[in-house]
């Protein structure tokens, strides 16, 4: 097939000559999705046009577009002239009504701008946007594209947006009863807050800044455990914040390091698989933390589990079944 992946165009943080590449530089869970999609849709056969990415890396089946707004997508699209057209932008850079078959990939909290052919990444998250039967689809993940460790150094990681909804905060209450340290890993954009975490736990918890590349993925296999304490408030949005879909749980799997969760929207759905989900607004004692890491899976279960659950090609043909479906006229909301 023929498939045109649409991904949100972000410039790279304050460089406005770059723009967010797919695989990302640094943090960027959207375009990690991509990324791991297009490596299982290529090796199915497929050819993919990439469009709001600029300056991603070409290869064999993969064309890059310079386009980032709506009218260039248009452009782009009639150029390639695709069997489908996946939407990771909420609408950004494809109308409600476009003039090829399409399929949207919902990414964040509540009801998507456009309804019309919506995959969800979870049972929670379709619940939250009001649909019953649109496809439920993991986020995938390759692989080969992480590093696999058996052996663990002895610190405990949270990797994402250093903020209240992400549990930052949470991650090094856990930290501190377990009496390990914590490598705080994302973007601080509400320096506040990471200020009040470095101030209440200043033996426990190292911020490292935002991490790409191998830095990122060494991060993910030497890490005793990954923790994911999403809470179901502080959002970016406001309102519940129903954690959508976690791709860091299965990037921490498939690299032999368990996840420690709670059990927000999609987490309690894929965490058990791969670790613990807890209940949110819990912080345990030093007993409990022992124990809790003590009943973790083995690095091996971890990565066969997240290859059989979330292996990108398992994920990839999937979406083909669902490509197929709306490039033979199905529609469904």
């Amino acid at each position: 097939m023929k498939i045109a992946m649409l991904n949100p165009p972000h410039r790279y943080g304050q460089d406005t000559t770059q723009w967010i590449t797919v695989p990302p530089q640094g943090y960027g869970g959207i375009q990690w999705v991509v990324a791991t999609l297009i490596d299982g849709l290529l090796a199915a056969g497929c050819e993919i046009l990439l469009v709001g990415a600029p300056g991603s890396s070409v290869r064999p089946g993969l064309t890059v577009s310079d386009a980032t707004t709506i009218d260039a997508t248009r452009a782009a699209l009639s150029a390639f002239g695709p069997d489908v057209v996946h939407d990771h932008t909420n609408g950004q850079l494809l109308p409600a009504e476009p003039d090829w078959p399409a399929v949207r990939t919902h990414h964040l909290n509540g009801v998507p701008k456009h309804r019309g052919n919506g995959v969800y990444l979870s049972h929670a998250q379709r619940r939250a946007a009001g649909s019953t039967d649109a496809p439920i689809i993991r986020l995938p993940v390759n692989p080969d594209r992480y590093t696999y460790r058996e052996k663990k150094d002895g610190f405990l990681l949270f990797l994402g947006r250093v903020s209240v909804h992400k549990g930052a905060r949470d991650a090094a209450a856990f930290a501190q009863a377990a009496g390990l340290p914590l490598k705080l890993a994302g973007p601080a954009w509400e320096p506040d807050y990471l200020h009040g975490i470095l101030t209440d736990y200043p033996d426990t918890v190292e911020y490292i800044g935002e991490v790409g590349g191998s830095h990122r993925t060494g991060l993910l296999a030497a890490a005793r455990a990954l923790l994911v304490l999403s809470q179901p408030f502080g959002g970016p949005f406001g309102g519940e914040w129903i954690e959508p879909g976690a791709t860091v749980v299965a990037e921490a799997a498939v690299s032999g390091t368990p996840a420690i969760a709670t059990d927000n929207g999609c987490l309690g759905e894929i965490a058990p698989h791969v670790g613990i989900a807890l209940p949110v607004e819990q912080t345990p004692t030093g007993e409990e933390a022992a124990k809790i890491l003590a009943g973790l899976p083995a690095p091996e279960h971890l990565r066969a589990a997240a290859i059989e659950h979330w292996g990108h090609h398992v994920i990839a043909a999937k979406y083909l079944e669902v490509y197929r479906r709306a490039a033979e006229g199905g529609t469904w909301t």
